[in-house]
């Protein structure tokens, strides 16, 4: 769900182009493309409150309660939906003050006001994305060490999660989009195999119990 909130997110969000060099510019293509823009804002707002139902839905897996994992992952991910729900927010927000903002620029009145909420819903956005990132991190340590299919993805986690740090470096906007789309197949990966029981039939071979029995 996370996964598909995300990329709803993505989709209105560069359709709406709303990413202009100036706060001025950016509002004029938000007040332009309005709805995109909610839609966009609704649909981060919605991934994040779905990446902490999935950070308490990891916390009750067999790898964390049989202590194979650590629960600063799911608290690491509770922390990014927390910020990423408030992004999106954010961006709902300034979609309702685009229109009146940009036909006055920095004579409106409430220019200041935009240009704060501007500003949160970029850091809320990077600090959310941010978090994920250093949550793949620790948690392909724990991954390899589970081993069977969690082993080949910890390499992939690792990779995803450091590259996911350089989203405070704008000049890497190529490698952002790659990266986003990693992150957007890791989220797919690993929720179909907590769906499917994957990882209860890999507890099983390695001689575990069940959780909850």
């Amino acid at each position: 769900m996370t996964a598909v909130a995300t990329t709803v997110m993505v989709i209105g969000r560069v359709t709406a182009d709303a990413d202009q060099p100036t706060l001025a510019e950016s509002l004029r293509a938000i007040a332009s493309s309005q709805g995109l823009y909610v839609m966009s804002g609704a649909s981060r707002l919605v991934s994040g409150v779905t990446l902490l139902a999935a950070a308490w839905y990891l916390a009750r897996t067999w790898i964390i309660q049989e202590r194979l994992g650590t629960p600063l992952v799911p608290a690491l991910f509770a922390l990014s939906g927390v910020f990423t729900a408030a992004s999106g927010a954010l961006a709902i927000a300034l979609a309702n003050l685009a229109s009146d903002v940009a036909r006055s620029g920095t004579r409106s009145p409430r220019w200041g006001l935009a240009e704060g909420i501007s500003d949160l819903r970029w850091l809320t956005g990077k600090v959310g994305f941010v978090l994920a990132g250093v949550a793949l991190i620790v948690a392909a340590r724990y991954q390899w060490k589970v081993g069977g299919p969690l082993r080949y993805v910890a390499p992939v986690s690792a990779v995803i999660g450091i590259a996911m740090q350089f989203i405070w470096v704008n000049s890497a906007t190529s490698v952002h989009r790659v990266v986003g789309a990693a992150f957007f197949v890791w989220l797919l990966a690993i929720g179909t195999m907590l769906v499917t029981g994957r990882t209860e039939k890999l507890f099983a071979r390695l001689g575990g119990r069940q959780p909850g029995t």
